[in-house]
């Protein structure tokens, strides 16, 4: 089971009964390696029928309330007499907890598949090696270590104590941080050699904070096939993992044979991110709300089109420095070149965040006359100070005179459904409408535009625009435009089952 440098995918089985785990183990089978069966949620545990039942190698885990399960802790005999029959019967992998006193089940298994492990509910310590070298010293096959991300700078620390690790004698290291914070450490086991990685059945039937599916696990990132030669780039913000650019970037990489994985990172502050930087080791990486603009003074050099917009979403490193630059304006500009040539063209913007900011920059640029509207006039002035254009509130809208019409507010989307930012009377035939809400694709407004006569852009296109620009700046290599598209519209349909 723990053979070659491959990791694997543990699926974590917390059914109720020995019928359920045998019926997931059986449906399971074409994703997963292993399976742990959490032996302290089943509560008529038949030891001899999930052996019948494996269709692959089974962790067995049986973990007590101090430890985050659901065994009583006053039934430590009881536990311990399961444990050691779980060994007796022939278990492939048997995890015991380092602080769980039960020495003679740690004697029993050693050198036939034990996993000792160590949790932290708390935090992040600053001894993980101190803590590696006690369990290794009791001869387990694999030292498993899980601590809580209170901070990115936590995930940071703990891939760097990975990385001293590989290559050195001993038993083989499984390095997990639980929480959103610590996501990618269940996605980089393979950078580190670690022989498996945790996944759920599916989303919601979670035995961690932060488990990803297994299927995400296999597909999406690719788990399997990392090593500690595999770049990693990822997408910096603050609330990223229900992002859409680790499908769409990770299906690019899939299709040029390129080997690096996309993840995200989810940091509470830009400062806590600059310092868990070395231990990331990242090539690149995205930037999104709210380090765009954050994260300039942390950057060695940045283009000049980022300069003046006064934001980066992309850093590509190079040379140990990171240099930052922005695709934002490709989001807006690649999409509408399809449809005419902005220069000349009287665009009006409505919103005024930074997205409409970006779009404001990149459209006077290309020679395009921008008007920026907002509820707050005050707002769209701000924005039109910085980016060289004029502003007025919404209500100006139906008297001006337009050519493209630009929503940059989450009007229409999940966030605000069945909306639209502008009255439908205001819509004129054969203008573009250009909606940067991509859920759902076809917005009211869309709709409406195009009963209207309008030319419709969708933010599906803008956001495959964004993310061909960051592949290319990564890479060298021209982006798979077809294959990064239909990774978007595939995790959108996810999202929305």
């Amino acid at each position: 089971m723990l053979q070659g440098d491959r990791t694997a995918i543990a699926v974590s089985l917390t059914e109720e009964t020995s019928a359920a785990v045998v019926d997931r183990m059986a449906a399971l089978a074409p994703v997963a390696d292993l399976f742990e069966v959490r032996a302290d949620f089943v509560r008529d545990l038949d030891l001899a029928a999930l052996l019948a039942a494996r269709t692959k190698p089974i962790l067995f885990t049986c973990r007590p309330e101090s430890e985050g399960g659901r065994f009583p802790d006053r039934d430590h005999e009881a536990r311990r007499r399961l444990l050691s029959e779980a060994v007796a019967r022939g278990f492939d992998l048997v995890d015991v907890e380092a602080r769980s006193g039960l020495a003679d089940v740690v004697a029993s298994k050693a050198g036939r598949g034990l996993v000792v492990s160590w949790h932290d509910f708390e935090g992040t310590p600053d001894d993980l090696d101190a803590i590696h070298d006690r369990i290794a010293a009791l001869h387990p096959d694999v030292v498993k270590i899980a601590v809580t991300a209170r901070s990115v700078a936590d995930l940071g620390r703990l891939l760097a104590f990975a990385a001293r690790h590989v290559g050195q004698r001993g038993p083989r290291l499984v390095a997990l941080a639980i929480g959103p914070l610590g996501v990618a450490s269940r996605i980089l086991g393979g950078r580190y050699r670690a022989p498996f990685t945790f996944a759920s059945p599916e989303n919601g039937r979670e035995a961690a904070p932060g488990q990803l599916p297994a299927a995400a696990l296999a597909g999406t990132y690719r788990v399997r096939s990392l090593s500690p030669s595999t770049r990693v780039y990822g997408v910096l913000g603050s609330d990223v993992l229900r992002s859409l650019s680790p499908a769409i970037q990770n299906r690019a990489f899939a299709e040029r044979a390129i080997d690096a994985v996309y993840v995200p990172l989810q940091a509470e502050s830009m400062a806590a991110f600059a310092s868990a930087l070395p231990g990331l080791d990242l090539s690149g990486f995205s930037v999104t709300r709210p380090y765009k603009g954050e994260i300039l003074p942390y950057l060695a050099s940045v283009t000049p089109d980022a300069a003046e917009a006064g934001s980066a979403n992309t850093v590509v490193v190079q040379g140990g420095h990171l240099v930052g630059l922005s695709t934002d304006g490709d989001g807006v500009l690649v999409p509408l070149r399809r449809r005419l040539d902005p220069s000349g063209r009287v665009v009006a913007i409505v919103g005024a965040g930074g997205a409409a900011r970006a779009a404001a920059f990149a459209l006077v640029r290309a020679g395009a006359y921008v008007t920026v509207l907002a509820r707050r006039a005050d707002q769209a002035a701000e924005v039109a100070a910085a980016t060289g254009c004029s502003s007025a509130g919404l209500e100006a809208l139906p008297g001006l005179r337009w050519d493209v019409l630009v929503n940059a507010t989450p009007v229409g989307s999940g966030a605000c459904p069945g909306r639209t930012p502008v009255p439908t009377g205001a819509l004129r035939p054969g203008a573009v409408v250009f909606d940067m809400v991509y859920e759902p694709r076809d917005t009211v407004l869309l709709a409406a535009a195009r009963a209207r006569g309008c030319v419709v852009i969708d933010g599906v296109e803008m956001l495959v625009a964004q993310a061909i620009g960051q592949f290319e700046a990564w890479t060298g290599q021209p982006a798979p435009v077809e294959a990064m598209t239909e990774a978007a519209l595939a995790a959108i349909a996810e999202a929305r089952a």
